[in-house]
Formats: structure tokens, sequence, C-alpha cells
């Protein structure tokens, strides 16, 4: 198959369309956004040999391992997070007998992901759950070496979302990958790939002052 080559003109689409989903995603309700990461987790497991053989076929490991390891950990994950957010919730605490300290727990916004070749949907699953749990609309590029299975997982669960809120990008880590880690568009960013990338990556979000995540 052929997939596109994307690079900062497009990265720059996708976060127009995260932006203009942004407020409305982040005001959506805990339990609705709950309900839809079970949903998520449900089509997975119901299209579960399909995506683990679209796994293998992408980066080459035994379909023993998709099929048994990385889509039934992958599901178990929106299920987690699901949980997670039923279960949290703010909180107060008295200053004063005149000061009450409220909690609320707010979205980033508009937050990058940048997943791996070795991992594609489990890593996949590990950023997208937590972000869009917490109100995120996300802008994800894959590994350019594995670009088949997360299509088709967005062919299988992007209908459960509102437009803008995920957004897959697919090129060149020079190209389209660079462009998502510098932009000032994001809130935030994640990455899982190499030392050398991940270090560049650090330095992004310290340049433009957001928080990152890398492994």
């Amino acid at each position: 198959g052929q997939f596109p080559r994307s690079d900062a003109k497009d990265i720059d689409f996708a976060l127009d369309a995260a932006h203009r989903a942004a407020d409305a995603w982040g005001k959506t309700s805990a339990q609705h956004r709950a309900n839809l990461l079970l949903q998520v987790a449900d089509r997975i497991e119901a299209n579960l040999e399909y995506l683990a053989v679209a796994e293998s076929w992408d980066n080459g490991k035994p379909i023993r391992e998709t099929l048994n390891a990385d889509l039934p950990l992958a599901v178990d994950h929106f299920r987690y997070f699901a949980g997670c957010l039923r279960a949290q919730e703010g909180s107060t605490a008295e200053i004063d007998e005149t000061t009450v300290a409220y909690h609320f727990h707010e979205p980033l916004g508009v937050v990058g992901q940048i997943i791996p070749w070795n991992f594609p949907l489990l890593m996949a699953a590990w950023k997208l759950a937590p972000a869009l749990a917490a109100g995120n609309c996300v802008v994800l590029k894959p590994a350019e070496q594995t670009p088949l299975s997360i299509t088709l997982l967005l062919e299988i669960i992007g209908d459960l979302f509102p437009a803008g809120v995920l957004n897959v990008v697919q090129g060149f880590g020079k190209e389209a990958g660079e462009a998502l880690a510098t932009s000032k568009r994001i809130a935030k960013i994640a990455f899982t790939g190499s030392t050398p990338v991940g270090r560049h990556i650090m330095a992004c979000a310290a340049e433009n002052i957001i928080p990152c995540t890398v492994e």
C-alpha cells in the first residue's frame, strides 16, 4: 500500500483541526469520555485478529505475540483509563477558617505524540488512552516504518470521536516529526524511540517551555 509523505504543512492542518475541536472536547463529561474509551476497547477486541495480523505484517513480529500480547494489552489500557477517569474526582482542602482551596482537573488542550515501530498499536494505546481520557486533542505521528496498523485502527475507531479530536499524520521524522516536536501550538509532546531523538525532543520541549514525556 501507499501512505502519504506528510510534512510541516500537513502537521499544521492537523493542528488546525485539533485546536478547532479542543474547547468542546475538553468540556465533555468524564462519563462521556470514559464510555468512548470503553467503546474503543470493544472495537479493538472485536477486530483483534484483523489488527494483530496487520501489526505482524507491519513490523514483522510473530502473530502469536501481537494476538496474545500487544492487542490484548492495548484493549486493557483503554479500559484501565476509562476506569481511572470515573474514579478521578476534584477535591477541596481547608486552608484556614475563611479559605478553601479547590482542585479542578483541566485538559492541556492539544498534545503531540510520536510512536515507535516496534509496538505501533500498543504504544499508540499507551499514549492515546490517557490523553483522550483527560480531554485533550491529539496529533499523533507513527513511525514511518510502520504506517499500516494505526491507519486500520483509525478506520475502526475514528467515527467514535468528534472531528479533530484524534488526528494521525504519516511521514518521516525529519519532515513531519520535527514539525510536530518543534510546534508552538502543542501543550505537551510524548515520544518513544531512540535516545538521540529523545534528547532532541526534550530540547524542543524546553525551548517551547512545555512538558514532555520521553522513553
